[in-house]
Formats: C-alpha cells, structure tokens, sequence
C-alpha cells in the first residue's frame, strides 16, 4: 500500500516554505505531496524560478555548468519516466525494491518499528536528482510518501529544501508513532 501525505498551507509554511511558494498556491497546495512534486516539476515557470532561487547551488562544481535551459529540459524529459517508473513499482508491489533507510542506521529498525526512508529516480544533467521522502510503515507492505525534491547540493543535508522535506518527513513520523502506527491495518485504521 502506498499513500501520500497531504499538508496545509500553514503547515507547510511551518516547515519552512515560503509564504509566497508554488508549493502554498493554489492549485499545488490542494494537491497531496505525490501529485504535487508531479504538478510543480511539470511547470516551465515552476522550474525557471527553481533555478534561479537556487543558481548558488548550480553555479557550484557539482553541477558542472548546468544552464537554466538544460535544467528544464532535463527536468521535463525525466518526468514521464519518473512517473511510468513509479506507476510500475507501485502496482507490482516492488516499492520496497528501490527504497532505502534515510540514514544507515535505521535499517536494523524495519522490523520492530516505521522508519524514514528515501527513493532516487530521474537524471539531471548526469546526475540522479529527484528525491522522494516517506514512512515505511511496515516493512514491504505500507509507505507514507512525505514529499519529493530536486537535489540541488551534493550534500543534501546543506540545501534548503532538502530541510523542509526532512521537516516534513519527521512530523509524519511523529504522528505516526504518537499515535502506534506501525503496521499496514493500523494505518489504514488511521487514515480512515
């Protein structure tokens, strides 16, 4: 089973975000975090403004010299393999074939309790850019995916919005152990 977070405005400001971001307007904010990551990476002028908020990031070493065009294009043509690619996982219940821990030492975890973990998919400019973030609540049975981001620093942990997905990350874990979620039925309960 997976599922997708879905944060308010004031939430997600919370977190970080801007008050004046994509991610708090109308139509993204409506969205639940899969639909929207989807929703905002398809968006040229989403994109654009990306970049240009970031150009620190992509001035660096790292990305070799990158352009705002070849930015989007590259954003644009991973897109739809991104989407066949995790449409794919989903329905074959082989999610847990590409998901690993956030951090290393969580891997022990995955038995006794819901840990965070993280999906790499899509090319950037020769490298594997767009993140996923979510809650394996039971291990191979049941993900709350949290949010998505386009890495923009090697070290992700130094990037703004790396920081915000993790914000997000941790308060639906949160949630989840404050209220014993830990297995797919007591999820479902949850939600429901």
């Amino acid at each position: 089973m997976v599922a997708a977070s879905y944060f308010e405005a004031k939430e997600l400001i919370a977190f970080g975000v801007s008050h004046s971001a994509f991610d708090v307007q109308s139509p993204f904010v409506e969205d639940n975090e899969f639909e929207k990551a989807f929703k905002l990476w398809d968006s040229p002028f989403y994109l654009r403004k990306f970049f240009n908020d970031n150009i620190e990031y992509f001035k660096q070493e790292y990305w070799i010299g990158i352009t705002e065009d070849e930015f989007v294009r590259d954003v644009t043509k991973s897109l739809n393999d991104i989407r066949k690619e995790l449409i794919n996982l989903f329905a074959d219940h082989r999610l847990h074939a590409v998901v690993e821990p956030l951090v290393p030492e969580e891997e022990g975890l995955r038995l006794s309790q819901s840990i965070r973990v993280k999906l790499k998919q899509g090319w950037i400019h020769h490298r594997l850019a767009f993140r996923f973030y979510a809650i394996e609540i039971e291990e191979r049975k049941c993900y709350l995916i949290t949010g998505a981001t386009i890495k923009v620093h090697k070290d992700m942990q130094k990037a703004p919005n790396t920081k915000i997905e993790k914000e997000k990350l941790e308060y639906a874990l949160n949630e989840l152990t404050e209220n014993k979620v830990d297995t797919k039925e007591l999820f479902i309960d949850f939600i429901l």
